[in-house]
This record gives structure tokens, C-alpha cells and sequence, in this order.
């Protein structure tokens, strides 16, 4: 991905709409799952969001670790980058705190890597999990 675009993220439902405001107060272009599919996305498996999301060049946001172990979710991540939290039970604030703590290494990662799987943790810090 050209350094020169900016990133444009795709947030799972599971980090609500107050992750997306507060990630968007910081100056982050935000794409809501709701915006995209009725009902909040209830009724779409996480493949078909994940797939969405990599056809519109959207960066994944999400704290579903679990998406890592499942083969469809996986294979729906063909040419895109999913960040998970490693704490699925973060409260709100601590969702935005990390995510924006990690900014400079999403960042990096899109710029350097075709796609991947990626861990958000505390302080910044990102790992790269799968493949």
C-alpha cells in the first residue's frame, strides 16, 4: 500500500460505535459495518465482513481473537490486514487507547507486508500472527 494514501478502517461491530467516534475524533477515516450491511451486520459471518472490508482496501479493526483460528475468516483476508485487540474484554477506553497507541505501527505493517493477521497489544506493540 502507497504511503502516500491514508488508511481507511473497517471496524468488526464487536468494537462499537463509540470506538469508531473516538477514533474518528482523532482524525481517522472510520467505516462502520453498519454502513455497509442491514441490522448492524447480525446476520453476516465474519468472512463475509472480513471479505468486504479487503475488497474496499479497508484496514480490519477488531477484538474477536478467535477470527485467527478460523480457516473461512482467514481465507476471506486474501490481500488485506486485520488488527485484533489481544484483550477481547477492553473497556471502551482502553479499546481507543490501543488502537491509537498502535497507529504507527499499523502504519508500518500495511506499508511493508501484503496482509496479515495482527495482534494489537498494550504500549503500541503489534505482533504478526498469521500467515
Amino acid at each position: 500500500m502507497s504511503s502516500d494514501k491514508p488508511l481507511e478502517f473497517f471496524l468488526d461491530r464487536s468494537l462499537g460505535k463509540t470506538s469508531a467516534s473516538r477514533l474518528r475524533a482523532a482524525g481517522h477515516v472510520v467505516h462502520l459495518i453498519a454502513e455497509y450491511y442491514p441490522r448492524d451486520a447480525q446476520e453476516i459471518g465474519d468472512a463475509e465482513w472480513i471479505a468486504e472490508g479487503c475488497r474496499r482496501g479497508r484496514t480490519l479493526l477488531t477484538k474477536d481473537r478467535r477470527i485467527r483460528y478460523r480457516t473461512d475468516e482467514l481465507a476471506a483476508l486474501t490481500s488485506g490486514h486485520l488488527f485484533c485487540l489481544t484483550d477481547g474484554n477492553a473497556t471502551l477506553d482502553q479499546i481507543t487507547r490501543r488502537f491509537l497507541d498502535a497507529m504507527p505501527a499499523i502504519h508500518r505493517a500495511v506499508q511493508h507486508a501484503d496482509m496479515g493477521f495482527w495482534h494489537v497489544h498494550a504500549g503500541g506493540r503489534i505482533t504478526k500472527m498469521w500467515p
